[in-house]
């Protein structure tokens, strides 16, 4: 397990753990560097040529990337998803993206599970999330809701459609985090042996 260093919003640090026992064919989740920018913005600019997601420029990649988790084998992104906070106590998790060659691996998961993460250490008590697929969020236990709870998200959908960028509707989903860690199956056991001594 190695440990990887967050800068939150109050400009304290945090340090989360993020699997690298993996070997090097195997993606490894972790948060995004600098030099992820290019694949990350590539990757994403896949899903906004077909209609899919809403588009970024590689500066807005860049300005955020403190933001982004990533799945790689070794340098090369495969997956990433965003966590875009609209205020202290809420945040949308965003642009996320898997390359057509890694679906149906678990990677999409794996990055979401990552934004979670680092929403938690930045003490952000709610997640949404705009899906075509409804089965992806529930199957991470987060709840059918309304876009409407959301203003500031609508607020931003009115700016880009009086830029000429269309919108594709998409369901809403929410996941409220509390205050507990979730751990993933690959953190049972060291938990569990933690508990026993």
């Amino acid at each position: 397990m190695s440990i990887y260093t967050f800068f939150v919003h109050n400009n304290s640090v945090m340090t989360l753990p993020f699997s690298s026992h993996a070997p090097a064919a195997n993606p490894v989740v972790r948060t995004a560097s600098r030099g992820d920018v290019e694949q990350i913005w590539e990757l994403v600019s896949c899903y906004v040529a077909e209609g899919l997601m809403l588009p970024r420029t590689i500066e807005q990649v860049r300005m955020a990337i403190d933001n982004y988790v990533v799945a790689a084998v070794g340098s090369r992104v495969v997956a990433c998803a965003a966590l875009d906070e609209y205020s202290p106590s809420l945040a949308e998790v965003s642009s996320v993206a898997v390359a057509k060659s890694e679906h149906g691996k678990g990677l999409g998961t794996e990055v979401v599970l990552g934004v979670e993460r680092l929403a938690r250490a930045r003490d952000i008590g709610e997640l949404f999330a705009l899906s075509l697929s409804d089965r992806f969020f529930l199957s991470l236990n987060y709840e059918p809701t309304s876009v409407s709870r959301y203003p500031e998200k609508l607020a931003r959908y009115g700016k880009l459609n009086a830029a000429g960028v269309d919108i594709v509707p998409k369901r809403c989903f929410k996941k409220v985090l509390g205050n507990t860690w979730e751990m993933p199956a690959l953190y049972e056991e060291p938990a569990k042996q933690l508990r026993a001594s």
